[in-house]
């Protein structure tokens, strides 16, 4: 009676054996056995496929979206921390009495805002324009006389726009 059961395979060694049968070189029936032996959650169907691949997609944009916003703010943000910088070569060209180092300042002042050009910042006018509280920041109030009235007299820190975005309004003195 020994004899029967050594002969006989267990469930898992038939099943091996079965493997080895179907899976040899030739047999032409990989992709079949393949498939019979995958569960079911593997086997995706081609619509679920699309969709996958459409989420994947939008996936891509939006990292793309939020790679170019963050490139944008990145840059308006710099040019921000550096617009307390352009405003003291400002206030030291009008002070200066050397016109050699007044000169030489408005040099610098050039290359800086040639710098700032390259990434789309632009200086907003503000003098001589009525005064308008959505593109003015204003101070103070002066007596110019009654042409002046209702105007921007005196630009105190200029504003700067990049890409039709305000960066700082123009700080301005309104004629009364």
């Amino acid at each position: 009676m020994a004899k029967k059961e050594s002969k006989k395979k267990t469930a898992p060694e038939a099943e091996e054996a079965e493997e080895a049968k179907s899976f040899e070189f030739g047999s032409g029936g990989e992709a079949r056995e393949a498939e019979k032996q995958a569960p079911a959650e593997a086997v995706v169907p081609l619509s679920q496929y699309a969709r996958l691949q459409a989420d994947f997609e939008n996936f891509k944009k939006r990292n793309r979206d939020t790679a170019t916003r963050m490139y944008e703010e990145g840059v308006a943000d710099v040019v921000k921390d550096v617009m307390p910088t352009l405003d003291n070569i400002d206030t030291a060209i009008a002070f200066q009495k050397d016109e050699a180092h007044r000169q030489a300042l408005e040099l610098v002042r050039k290359a800086f805002t040639d710098v700032l050009g390259k990434y789309g910042v632009e200086e907003m006018t503000a003098l001589g324009e009525d005064f308008d509280p959505n593109r003015h920041e204003a101070l103070m109030n002066r007596d110019e006389g009654p042409e002046k009235s209702g105007k921007v007299v005196e630009v105190l820190k200029k504003g700067y726009t990049r890409g039709g975005k305000v960066l700082r309004y123009p700080m301005v003195v309104v004629g009364e």
